[in-house]
């Protein structure tokens, strides 16, 4: 006689039921944790840890004065200048830095403000909000960051400073936010963008699991879904590609390594690609990782940007 016979029909029925009430338990709990977890890896993303300024120019033999300043919605920002060894201050560089970082955690920073004041530039480096020493609890990549760094602008000529000509450097995020701020800012004259993204919605899209560090399905779309509703503005409002349009006639710039596994080299390319009419130009190290070119040569790195800025700004 079959084993399966000998099983009373009720258990049957009781065991398949009991059976759906845990995959039901599992799928219910599944529901809530998702979300849950996605949220949290959103609410870290726009609230990265802030990096402590553990140098300062005069650790290089640079001369400096604290600034404050405050952005557009009120949000005090704070940072350096750095005025030419000359003594000048009519021509003027303004850093912009990448995203969970400070006015020097970019590795060429401080180095390249150095070699600018030395070639009679000089310099303003300040930290975005919610970043080193600057007011604000949210970090929006771009959005809120491009009134930032147009406050920056404002206060430099406030001061008097960049009256023969400003221009802009930007790392990674600071260089996407660059693009933004430039569009809005006709007195920018040149700038420079170190390793940018060309559209914030679909870089997000991409690239999700390298700083999620979760699955892409189904973690990225849940997380692009909650974002808007935290930074209220959708992402797709990050566009230095729409940005270009009002940039086709300011010398660009744009540096970018071959081996960039943050920002993929083909977002350069989409700007350049945006840019054509203007010619801008791209300088590219193949084994260079992301906002990695100085490292590789910063002899070179330094004497690419005060060259670009001087054959650009006024003498």
């Amino acid at each position: 006689m079959p084993l399966l016979s000998t099983i009373p029909p009720a258990y049957r029925v009781r065991r398949k039921r009991n059976w759906l009430r845990v995959s039901l338990t599992i799928v219910l709990i599944l529901f809530l944790l998702l979300p849950l977890l996605s949220g949290y890896v959103t609410w870290s993303l726009t609230h990265p840890d802030r990096r402590p300024i553990e140098v300062t120019p005069q650790d290089i033999g640079v001369t400096y004065g604290d600034i404050e300043f405050t952005s557009a919605d009120g949000t005090p920002l704070k940072g350096w200048f750095l005025p030419a060894a000359n003594g000048q201050t009519d021509r003027l560089i303004v850093f912009a830095h990448g995203y969970s970082g400070n006015r020097v955690a970019d590795k060429p920073s401080l180095p390249t403000a150095k070699a600018l004041t030395e070639n009679g530039f000089s310099v303003l480096m300040f930290d975005f909000r919610n970043h080193g020493l600057s007011g604000g609890d949210l970090t929006t990549v771009g959005l809120n960051e491009k009134e930032d760094l147009i406050a920056a602008v404002h206060y430099a000529q406030e001061q008097g400073y960049g009256t023969n000509g400003i221009g802009l450097l930007g790392f990674s995020m600071g260089a996407s936010t660059a693009l933004l701020a430039a569009a809005d800012l006709p007195d920018v004259k040149a700038l420079i963008a170190d390793s940018p993204f060309s559209d914030l919605r679909p870089y997000l899209k991409e690239n999700m699991p390298h700083w999620s560090h979760l699955p892409d399905f189904p973690f990225t779309s849940l997380i692009l879904w909650e974002l808007p509703w935290l930074i209220g503005h959708d992402p797709s409002e990050v566009s230095p590609l729409k940005a270009a349009q009002l940039l086709t006639t300011r010398p660009i710039l744009f540096i970018h390594g071959g081996k960039d596994d943050a920002i993929d080299r083909a977002h350069s390319d989409k700007l350049i690609t945006a840019l054509a009419p203007n010619q801008p130009e791209l300088w590219s190290v193949e084994p260079a990782k992301h906002v990695g070119t100085w490292e590789l040569d910063p002899v070179t790195y330094m004497d690419r940007v005060v060259s670009f800025f001087q054959q650009h700004l006024g003498d």
